[in-house]
């Protein structure tokens, strides 16, 4: 029988292709609900009780929502050992990442969903994200080499934000592990 993911939307690309040849069922959670913590409460529960397994395997950040570890676990669930998708994707490289200037952090996932993230679910118009952006010197925009980036969506998000946009090359063996320990900790 195949063990049960639930994951954010934002990783589904980076989660299929660290779990290629595993026998899984995946479900995913729409990329952004994190901003209203309501709405993904709401949906991971639901998405909890509807997949009705014991030991379904949680992708989400610990941070995503205040008490994302209290409803997986009350519902039997695990969840993945990580603040958030990049903290899962850089492990302790964040820390040299962050040592270096104030880093604002993208996906691929985030990039193709960051007018649903910030301006339909923030509501940030282009003075709220200068405004809140303007904190940062740069935007990392993770490249794990699976997902082709549109140069186009790239200078709109930089437009949006007023803030350089690097791309920075980076490999999925931190997540590929992390993913592989909490379907481990499944088996037991």
């Amino acid at each position: 029988m195949p063990q049960k993911i639930l994951c954010c939307g934002i990783l589904e690309k980076e989660l299929e292709y660290v779990l290629q040849g595993k026998e899984v069922e995946i479900h995913y959670l729409e990329p952004g609900l994190h901003v209203d913590f309501d709405k993904l409460g709401e949906a991971l529960v639901q998405a909890l009780n509807d997949i009705n397994e014991d030991s379904v395997a949680v992708v989400f950040g610990l941070e995503c929502h205040p008490e994302m570890e209290r409803m997986v676990t009350r519902r039997g669930g695990r969840v993945i050992r990580a603040k958030n998708c990049i903290e899962m994707l850089l492990g302790e490289r964040l820390a040299e990442l962050d040592a270096g200037g104030r880093n604002f952090y993208l996906t691929a996932g985030w990039l193709e969903n960051w007018r649903k993230i910030f301006i339909e679910g923030l509501k940030w118009d282009e003075i709220d994200a200068r405004q809140n952006f303007g904190y940062y010197d740069r935007m990392l925009l993770l490249d794990t080499g699976i997902i082709p980036f549109d140069d186009e969506k790239i200078l709109e998000f930089f437009d949006y934000t007023r803030v350089p946009v690097e791309i920075l090359p980076i490999d999925l063996e931190h997540f590929r592990r992390e993913v592989e320990k909490l379907l481990e900790e499944g088996k037991s």
